[in-house]
């Protein structure tokens, strides 16, 4: 177990791919850094598994498995213009009806409590509680502090290389 799996800080083009982030703090931490791929890794039981601190643009995330994460990402801005498609998400509560592996309802993975929890750190002892449900859920119904574009259009019904959960 470790504070960070990956830092970041002003790396641009690039590609991050086939890593496993289990157990941190924070799987990546990206600071500034734009045009990034990054491909076919694995967040498992991360405090974040992605937590943006700057801006950072153009990045694009596909076909990565976030699998029990207390949060998948947290994201500090309005403005997105990065991609997520093609990623597993444990959370997801969407359905395949055609069967084709890729959810019919687009996932939000950023959840109001990350961004709370952000600004006001001791909020983190109310994570597993009745109160914090009620606000995810109120958040993805309407956001209001997640960008409207910051969705995985396409997120898949199974992980990838399916691996140990």
């Amino acid at each position: 177990m470790a504070s960070y799996g990956l830092l970041l800080k002003e790396i641009n083009d690039a590609t991050i791919s086939d890593n496993v982030f289990e157990q941190n703090t924070i799987g990546i931490n990206i600071d500034g850094c734009n045009r990034i791929t990054y491909k076919n890794n694995h967040f498992i039981r991360n405090g974040w598994a992605l937590k943006f601190t700057g801006g950072c643009y153009t990045n694009l995330f596909e076909y990565n498995n976030f699998m029990h994460n207390a949060f998948d990402l947290s994201y500090n801005s309005k403005v997105n213009d990065n991609l997520f498609e093609a990623n597993y998400w444990s959370e997801y509560s969407g359905y395949d009806l055609n069967k084709d592996g890729i959810g019919d309802v687009p996932h939000r993975p950023v959840k109001l409590v990350s961004y709370i929890v952000n600004q006001t750190p001791e909020t983190l002892i109310l994570l597993r509680s009745l109160f914090v449900d009620i606000i995810n859920f109120s958040e993805k119904v309407s956001p209001v502090f997640t960008p409207d574009n910051l969705v995985d259009a396409k997120p898949l019904m199974k992980p990838i290389n399916q691996i140990e959960e």
